[in-house]
């Protein structure tokens, strides 16, 4: 079985700025030897991500996360064990929200917790995966405007 979280942050800087760079490159660097896939969806104040991997990894690098300074009120929406990663073979992908993918996400957040399952789900459809990368995509990072 593996781990998935999922959760969100607001961010210290705007999208576009070097810091989300930064956060991308630190990823790829660490996630492989970690074992650790997953996706970063940025709007233009918020970060929401999905982690995979083994618990004791994710459980240290969430902690990690919590003293970045990069970003602040971060709240953990899902975690929950799984037969098989939904992020196969990417150390960390990388998309920017459009204002309604950024409204669906904060409507299910605010929801029941079975809510979060969608938002979820939805993560899975900007990203573009359905346990795999698409054809062509590069399995370390890969940018995508949504």
């Amino acid at each position: 079985m593996i781990t998935q979280m999922l959760y969100t942050s607001l961010s210290r800087h705007p999208r576009g700025h070097s810091s989300d760079y930064d956060i991308l490159q630190e990823a790829m660097r660490n996630n492989r030897s970690g074992g650790v896939t997953g996706y970063l969806l940025r709007d233009t104040d918020r970060f929401c991500q999905v982690l995979e991997g083994p618990q004791r990894v994710l459980e240290s690098l969430y902690n990690r996360i919590h003293l970045d300074p990069r970003h602040y009120q971060i709240v953990l929406r899902m975690q929950r064990e799984v037969r098989e990663r939904s992020f196969l073979g990417w150390s960390m992908g990388y998309g920017s929200l459009s204002a309604e993918d950024s409204a669906v996400l904060e409507r299910s957040f605010a929801g029941p917790p079975k809510a979060v399952l969608l938002a979820f789900g939805r993560v899975g459809r900007i990203a573009g995966v359905s346990g795999r990368p698409r054809a062509g995509a590069s399995p370390q990072i890969r940018k995508r405007r949504v």
